[in-house]
């Protein structure tokens, strides 16, 4: 168990699953209740398996083979169906393979996510100009050696920006969390300090649909957990 700054704690252990390999970095699972999702950093999946842009994608053209694995190991044997892509925002997510073309990559890829991560809100945009005088959202970011390190996070609007943990490469798709252990950004951009790092936010880079069910599914659970 970590004590965060607020008080609050995240349960390191009980999360440890949902944070994962993928390609080349990391990712983290989220879920909407019935589906499970992985998010990442675009730049982790391999380039050659980019789909063209347009809606005529194939199942086949959409699959990435043996991309998701245990955090630490070598090994990447999970399949994974890309659903979301975006290059500019330097965000992507990978959904289930289908279960009538690919069955057993369906099932194995359903056994491997069944511990997730929530999706908190984003601290409110602020102006760069008043950062330095803002002590910022007191957040959470997963070092290089799998050690929960705080730091304080900033909101343009569209993008994180961390200070007080250095982000190095490595852990390019790991999540940003808040002070409750919900995920509100992924892990983008490294360099040699710990001031300027760009990272994208959840809730304003992820497309409105999975948002839409990510929401739903989380005010079930309160609905649910709020019950005598």
């Amino acid at each position: 168990m970590t004590e965060t700054a607020e008080g609050a704690a995240i349960d390191v252990e009980a999360i440890a699953p949902a944070i994962v390999k993928v390609g080349g970095g990391r990712g983290f699972i989220v879920s909407s209740g019935t589906d499970h999702y992985v998010i990442t950093a675009a730049h982790c999946l391999p380039r050659s398996r980019y789909p063209r842009p347009h809606l005529a994608n194939s199942g086949n053209d959409l699959i990435f083979p043996e991309i998701i694995g245990q955090i630490g190991s070598k090994k990447r044997n999970i399949w994974g169906e890309l659903c979301v892509l975006s290059l500019t925002d330097d965000i992507a997510v990978l959904a289930a393979p289908d279960n009538q073309s690919l069955p057993e990559r369906a099932d194995e890829y359903e056994r491997f996510t069944g511990t997730a991560l929530s999706v908190g809100i984003s601290p409110v945009a602020v102006p760069p100009s008043e950062w330095h005088s803002l002590p910022g959202a007191p957040a959470w970011v997963l070092s290089v050696q799998r050690q929960w390190v705080p730091c304080a996070v900033f909101n343009n609007g569209r993008f994180l920006y961390v200070r007080g943990a250095s982000i190095e490469s490595g852990m390019s798709g790991s999540p940003i969390l808040d002070t409750n252990g919900a995920a509100i950004g992924a892990i983008s951009t490294s360099s040699n300090d710990d001031t300027v790092n760009m990272h994208p936010s959840l809730t304003d880079c992820l497309p409105t649909w999975l948002l839409r069910k990510l929401e739903h599914a989380q005010r079930l659970n309160h609905r649910s957990e709020s019950k005598p």
